[in-house]
This record gives C-alpha cells, structure tokens and sequence, in this order.
C-alpha cells in the first residue's frame, strides 16, 4: 500500500489539533507593563511563557497525572502602575479563573502580595524589592535572582576591572527605584567606592538635562543605573554624553543593552557595563529571541529567558503534584521541581532563606556583559 505522506501528516496534525482543544486549558495571568518605557520587559515577560506554552500545546498539551491540559496565557497591560496591576489581577482571577499569575513590577508585587496570599493564587514575581518575599510567603514565589543575591558579586567585579571609585547612583522614584538606591548604596560602599550622592526621577520623565547637569558636576567616574528602564537609560546615556559626560555607566539591574543603544546610539553606549540575564552567543537563547522576533517582529529583550525559565518550572512544579487545580498542592511542589536546566543550559535551583527567611526563589545564573559596538558581549558571570 502507498502512503500519502502529506496526507498523513494533515491527519496527524488535524488529530492533534482536536487533543489539545479537547483538553482541559491551564491558565496562566502575566500582569506587566505592556506600553510605556517598561514595554520590552513587559512584552518578554508575556512572549517567553507564551512561546513555552505553544511549544507544548504543538506537542499535545501538558501531562498531568496521566491527563492531557492545553496551557493558554493571558496578559494583561499594567503601564507599571500599582492601581492597574490591581484592576488586572482581579479580572484575571474573578472572570478569567486564573489560578497562577506572573507579575512583573515591584510596585504590583507589593500591591498584590496579600491578595495572593488571600485568593490562595500562586504567583511568580519578578520583583527586584526584597520587601516582596518574607516568612510569610506561602503563594509567593520570585521567579529569578535578584540584585540582593548577585550585586555583591557584581560590584566586586568591578572593583577590580573598572578605574575610579566616584560613583553617583541613579534610580525611578519608585519600589524599584528606592529598594536598589538602598543597596546598591551599601553594597558600593562595602567595596570602597566612595557613593557621591543619588538622584531619582519619575517614571515618565523624558527630559534629564538638569538632573544630569547636577550629577556630572559631583565628578563621578561611574553613574550607576540601577532600576531604570533600557529605554529611559539610554536616553539619560545620551543627555549625559551631550553634556561632557565621558566616563562609565553602569547598570547592575533590569538589562536591556540592545534598547538603551537603540536610545542612546551605539557610540554614547560603548562600554557600558551591564547585567545581563542571557548569553547572546547561547543557542538555547538564539532560539527563543528567534521565536519571539517571530512572533513580534522585533528583536527580545533577553530578561525573556528568566519568564520561559521561570513559567517551565511552575508547569514541572504542577506534574510533580499531580494537579493543575489545587494550587496548595502546586506550590508544595516546587522544592520538588527543582533542580532543572535552564534554557541556557544553566542549573536552577530553590533556595532564598539565608536572604528573604523563607526558600521561595528560582536561583539563577547573571551574566555580567559589556556594550561594545553596539552589542551586548559577555564579560564575566555573578556568583
């Protein structure tokens, strides 16, 4: 008998098509800031879950306990407003009975935090506040490491491969803005930088001449970013460089080097040392900025990795409870879902107690990179 090929794989793609439909649908809520100078963490932190989930669906869903569930994501725009975040999770869990949600900002985290725990909802936060995580943390998990666990390293590093010790500290006047000017202020310090002074500046500001104009004038050697968005870096890259500024920026959270030199030019972003949650040259990374390019049509912002990471633990954590409904049963799985790879290839681990009291974090792997013609390079790697 001949076989029609093309004819079989119709049918085998048809069949399934109608095993994933028929399945029973796991919902998973990202709340992020889908507009605004937030937007290529906000749209990474909805595709990378969204390309995992797609990934799985085209194989005929997740298994759980012997069953089939196709995996659908809902996301909803938060603009990094705390009130919006609010107004997102409530629709997500009263009319789209989501039982899991991935919430981007530190000022949703916070805002949500005892909802979550109220509504029994299990939640991963890629909050950088360590306000977020505490002994009370039951529903609560951080999807990646945070600067609490790696800036420690970090400014080490620079300590011994940057020149000067000047450094002024630059932060959004916000959760995210106030916890990193506090730690990177310390933790600076502890490695013998003298810290000259720190500016904040609200979100949606756009004009940064006079607040530059004081910072150059304090004669730093370095101007650490912190929390500020890519888009909002570059732009304050730029404004510097336009008034004198020639020494070295330095961004030890919320990567992003491809925006900030979309902002700031290649040339006014040479040298910018930053961190970074993805190897560039990394194949398992080459291949989901692929599928995002795809989807969007323009490049990722690699922070993806830790959402495609951070949402393939939470579906292992629920087939090693065995349930994708009793959300108690799910969060008691994850020491259980842990160790695993990485897409990189790196080890992901559960821990966070010597740090926030309670094991409630995916420990990751930072990278430490370098813009350098207009790219992102990998120079070292945080411990």
């Amino acid at each position: 008998m001949t076989l029609n090929i093309p004819r079989a794989l119709a049918l085998l793609a048809t069949s399934m098509t109608l095993s994933v439909a028929s399945a029973q649908t796991v919902k998973i809520g990202v709340i992020a800031a889908l507009t605004g100078g937030g937007a290529p963490w906000g749209l990474a932190a909805a595709e990378g879950p969204r390309i995992l989930a797609q990934e799985i669906n085209d194989k005929g869903g997740l298994e759980v306990a012997g069953k089939k569930h196709k995996v659908e994501i809902v996301a909803y725009d938060d603009q990094y407003k705390a009130a919006d975040a609010v107004a997102a999770y409530n629709r997500l869990v009263n009319q789209d009975k989501v039982k899991y949600v991935i919430i981007m900002g530190s000022a949703a985290t916070m805002a949500l935090k005892q909802q979550v725990e109220d509504d029994k909802v299990v939640a991963l936060t890629a909050s950088y506040t360590g306000k977020a995580l505490d002994k009370g943390s039951k529903y609560m998990i951080r999807l990646y490491s945070p600067p609490d666990d790696y800036i420690g390293s970090f400014i080490a590093w620079m300590k011994d491969n940057v020149k000067g010790r000047r450094v002024a500290i630059i932060n959004p006047n916000d959760e995210t803005g106030w916890d990193q000017t506090q730690l990177a202020t310390r933790v600076f310090k502890a490695n013998g930088f003298e810290v000259l002074g720190s500016e904040l500046f609200e979100r949606v500001q756009k004009d940064f001449q006079p607040m530059m104009t004081k910072v150059i004038a304090m004669k730093p050697d370095v101007i650490e970013l912190g929390g500020t968005s890519p888009a909002t870096a570059g732009l304050i890259i730029r404004q510097a460089r336009e008034l004198g500024y020639d020494k070295l920026f330095s961004k030890t959270g919320g990567a992003g080097p491809k925006d900030i030199v979309a902002s700031a030019g290649a040339k006014a972003a040479e040298g910018t040392i930053n961190m970074l949650y993805a190897d560039p040259a990394n194949e398992g990374y080459k291949r989901l900025a692929a599928a995002y390019k795809k989807a969007r049509g323009q490049d990722a912002n690699e922070i993806i990795v830790s959402f495609y990471d951070g949402a393939n633990v939470l579906l292992n954590a629920m087939q090693k409870a065995g349930t994708v409904d009793d959300t108690s049963k799910v969060i008691a799985a994850f020491p259980k879902a842990l160790p695993m790879k990485s897409i990189q290839g790196d080890q992901l681990t559960f821990g966070g107690k010597s740090t926030y009291g309670v094991d409630a974090q995916v420990m990751t792997i930072n990278y430490i990179g370098s813009i350098r013609n207009g790219e992102p390079v990998v120079i070292g790697k945080t411990k």
